[in-house]
């Protein structure tokens, strides 16, 4: 959190956005139970799986092994989502790193984490990239080590855009970058949503060309 954001939580608190508590936009009573819960699933066809690995069929044409998904997208985690990339509240991204790494399973030492670039614009309307946020916060907490290996391409905006819209966009969406981190490397992409899986999949293919032992992802929210 930067200087001038800590001074004004100071002057004016956060509020829990269902409590209404003060001291957090999410407290640590509500936390425990305020997101609804998701089964391990194939992220694309929502078919049961363990440990959230993609099921068989969808495999042939993804190249994710696995897609954790920490919760619905609706009630407490849209307006976290809401608060972060679209009222620049940084402080929403701690409530929703927390939960991702509640829900996360143990990781190797050696797995890299990776944000799902935001385009340039809209950083720069932000100030920050809610992506990249997240994804140190939770590298953080779970112990591994983040890098920034994806460059994004165009600025091309996916809301409000169709499923085939989205997967055409994402096919030069990005580039890689340190060849030499992404070779023989366990990578695991964050992103805050998750809609169609246009961008994962077009960052992990980006990845996997440059590379990449084997590729996994989390979303904090999926999106139907």
């Amino acid at each position: 959190m930067l200087l001038v954001e800590k001074a004004l939580s100071f002057m004016a608190p956060h509020e829990c956005i269902t409590c209404h508590k003060e001291g957090a936009l999410v407290c640590v009573m509500c936390a425990e139970d305020v997101f609804e819960e998701v089964p391990d699933r194939c992220y694309r066809c929502l078919a049961m799986s363990k440990d959230s690995a993609v099921c068989v069929k969808c495999r042939q044409t993804s190249p994710l092994k696995h897609v954790w998904v920490a919760t619905e997208y609706g009630g407490v985690s849209k307006q976290l989502i809401k608060l972060l990339k679209f009222e620049r509240a940084k402080a929403a991204c701690e409530p929703i790193a927390a939960h991702m790494t509640r829900t996360l399973p143990y990781f190797y030492s050696e797995t890299i984490m990776v944000h799902i670039p935001t385009a340039t614009s809209r950083q720069r309307m932000r100030g920050y990239d809610q992506s990249e946020l997240i994804a140190k916060l939770v590298a953080r907490q779970k112990g591994v080590r983040y890098e920034p290996l994806l460059v994004r391409l165009g600025q091309d905006r996916q809301v409000g855009a169709t499923r085939k819209q989205r997967y055409e966009q994402a096919k030069s969406m990005f580039n890689a970058c340190k060849p030499e981190t992404i070779r023989g490397a366990h990578i695991l992409l964050i992103d805050d949503i998750l809609t169609t899986g246009a961008s994962l999949e077009s960052a992990a293919k980006v990845l996997k060309e440059a590379g990449a032992k084997q590729i996994t992802a989390a979303v904090f929210a999926q999106k139907h």
